[in-house]
């Protein structure tokens, strides 16, 4: 029996449910027609924040989200092969039949996914910083270090770190790269 009740043949799900890392049957997954969490709803909100202060100009949100648009299938593809190398690696450490050698292989493939995936995202976040101003670049690094000093005075405060679970309004270290906030954004005019 599966976790949902349900007799697995083959290793599979009937009614062509998915398997291992695939959410129950039923249970609606965040895509274009689905309303945002409250995560993607605030990161969206930082976004937004980011590129006003910045100073981007309708040409310029045009153009990046030209370049994001223009990788969807590539990125798609290179997380796709991250998920799959990954869950390979998981099977093969987890084998009954434990083989080394088996291990190194899978090991290797998800090296070599991340590393695909990681000069992907290099080559996007480039062609955005090719958009972007240097006086851009600079008012951004300004708001970069006044986000910062802000996240350090909320934690000297005794305030949790945030994300998650702690202060809704300051984001997270990773959220206040520049290129990557323009790269990954769903840009509204």
């Amino acid at each position: 029996l599966s976790a949902q009740g349900q007799v697995r043949r083959n290793n599979r799900l009937p009614g062509g449910q998915g398997g291992i890392n695939r959410p129950p049957f039923g249970i609606p997954q965040p895509g274009r027609n689905r309303p945002l969490n409250p995560n993607q709803i605030r990161k969206q909100q930082l976004q937004q924040r980011v590129m006003q202060a910045v100073g981007i100009s309708p040409e310029q949100r045009m153009r990046i989200q030209e370049i994001r648009r223009s990788h969807d299938d590539e990125v798609i593809s290179s997380g796709r092969r991250l998920r799959q190398a990954r869950q390979a690696l998981d099977r093969a450490i987890m084998s009954e039949q434990f083989n080394e050698a088996e291990v190194r292989r899978a090991t290797e493939a998800l090296a070599a996914a991340q590393a695909d995936k990681t000069r992907l995202d290099a080559s996007v976040r480039a062609q955005v910083r090719g958009v972007l101003t240097t006086d851009q670049v600079q008012r951004f690094h300004q708001l970069q270090r006044e986000m910062m000093r802000e996240m350090r005075e909320q934690q000297r405060d005794g305030q949790k770190e945030p994300g998650p679970n702690g202060n809704k309004n300051v984001p997270q270290l990773e959220e206040l790269d520049l290129l990557l906030l323009f790269s990954e954004a769903r840009i509204e005019n």
